[in-house]
């Protein structure tokens, strides 16, 4: 199976709300023989790049179609979309992309579609929708971007024409083949797994923080000898920003109340010298074994992994000098990372921010007095994020919120909370709050 069939077969089995990293390894791992890693690679960029700009590819393909989109055959439209994405954002040559489309069209069984694939593309590359072709802003940037009609809605109502810089700083990320990871402190120093990366053949940058490297690796992050000897994990600079805000210490009882997949426990384990007691929890048990094989993998001894509901605090846990509730929430933050975020219908927002301020209040009867408690989230929707410290802080006066000792440039001081935008940080969106319990006098 060539790379671009694989590509078309996912965008069908997408259709049916299948999330699209799982699509994807679903289809690499029917192929017999295996794919080729670089033949992988390229499936994967036009499946992802379909997928990520489907309601632009959708809205110029249209121009030319005597039928709706939605009404063709399910091949021929994964196929016209394919070809589109590779003619108009992977810079394939149009030629290649239109030949191969229309090669594919007879291979699926859609001979009768060739000659209509063939001059749709030809055209569809061509087009550019002006901004006069849209009923408003929301509308401009849910088709631009390909964002459901509520994310636009959102972001639009919260940013305003601001949305826009943020919609593409998604589409910006998500191009570059930049990994973050965290040094694993317990086992070796910065400048020592920087060499040992460089001698593997990858290309090490400083990160904007201590024990943050920026690494391109010829492969997969997870594959290197220095990963399965544990002397690193894989952290996005956002999620590292929330861990480093929690400043875990040796000797310190910390609590991870939402921790799968432990990445944000294992940035407070190498913190803590390993000396303390690490609790980290969460709700789904099938997750829990994703911790422990990260504890493991990295040598952390001094962490605990426990099933447990965040959101109604467990007397048997005790109380703690620090806590991060790194919450379930909306996740419009990382768009770039996760492209079925960007059709999200956004129902159930209430109940979810009533979830989330039941885990703030559950963390904070936990917290010994004088403790520091981190309220995170991966979204930029302010009713999850600084409304929910507000409210907080509200019913428990007790409660005060502290600045980062540091931030990534660019980030924004809410009043209660920093707000990480991507057009400004160039990270995921995120958000963090610093809650520190006054002592009892």
């Amino acid at each position: 199976m060539t790379a671009r069939a694989l590509a078309v077969r996912a965008l069908m089995h997408q259709e049916q709300n299948g999330y699209a990293n799982l699509v994807l390894d679903a289809e690499l791992k029917k192929c017999d023989p295996p794919m080729d890693s670089r033949d992988a690679a390229f499936a994967a960029r036009i499946f992802y790049t379909a997928v990520e700009r489907q309601r632009l590819l959708d809205l110029c393909l249209a121009q030319f179609l005597r039928k709706p989109v939605a009404k063709l055959d399910a091949p021929v439209r994964a196929i016209l979309r394919a070809g589109l994405a590779q003619a108009k954002f992977l810079d394939v040559p149009v030629s290649a992309a239109v030949n191969e489309s229309v090669k594919l069209t007879r291979a699926f069984g859609k001979s009768s579609a060739a000659g209509m694939v063939n001059a749709v593309l030809r055209r569809a590359v061509q087009f550019a929708p002006e901004p006069s072709a849209f009923a408003g802003p929301v509308q401009r940037l849910a088709v631009l971007y390909s964002l459901s009609d509520p994310v636009a809605e959102l972001l639009y109502q919260n940013y305003g024409d601001r949305a826009f810089a943020i919609a593409q700083a998604f589409y910006d990320s998500a191009g570059r083949n930049v990994t973050a990871i965290r040094v694993n402190t317990l086992r070796i120093g910065d400048a020592e797994l920087a060499s040992l990366l460089t001698a593997a053949g990858c290309r090490v940058e400083p990160g904007p923080w201590p024990h943050c490297l920026l690494v391109r690796f010829a492969g997969s992050p997870a594959a290197t000898e220095a990963f399965r000897q544990g002397l690193y994990h894989v952290q996005g600079l956002a999620s590292q920003f929330a861990a480093d805000c929690v400043d875990a210490r040796p000797g310190q009882r910390v609590l991870d109340l939402c921790a799968a997949p432990g990445g944000k426990s294992l940035t407070m384990a190498y913190a803590m010298g390993n000396a303390g007691a690490l609790v980290s929890c969460d709700a789904v048990q099938s997750r829990l074994p994703l911790i422990k094989s990260a504890f493991r993998r990295c040598g952390v001894t001094c962490g605990r992994v426990l099933a447990n509901d965040a959101s109604c605090q467990n007397p048997a846990l005790g109380q703690f000098d620090c806590i991060l509730c790194d919450v379930p929430c909306s996740g419009l933050g990382v768009i770039g990372k996760k492209p079925d975020v960007r059709y999200k219908t956004l129902e159930g927002l209430p109940e979810l921010a009533a979830l989330q301020q039941r885990i703030l209040r559950s963390a904070a009867a936990s917290l010994a007095p004088g403790g520091r408690l981190v309220y995170s989230t991966c979204t930029l929707n302010p009713q999850e994020n600084e409304d929910q410290i507000r409210a907080f802080c509200r019913d428990h006066p007790q409660f005060a919120v502290l600045p980062p000792a540091s931030a990534p440039e660019g980030a924004a001081d809410t009043g209660f909370g920093t707000l990480l935008l991507p057009d400004r940080t160039g990270t995921d969106g995120f958000f963090a709050a610093i809650l520190v319990r006054r002592p009892v006098k």
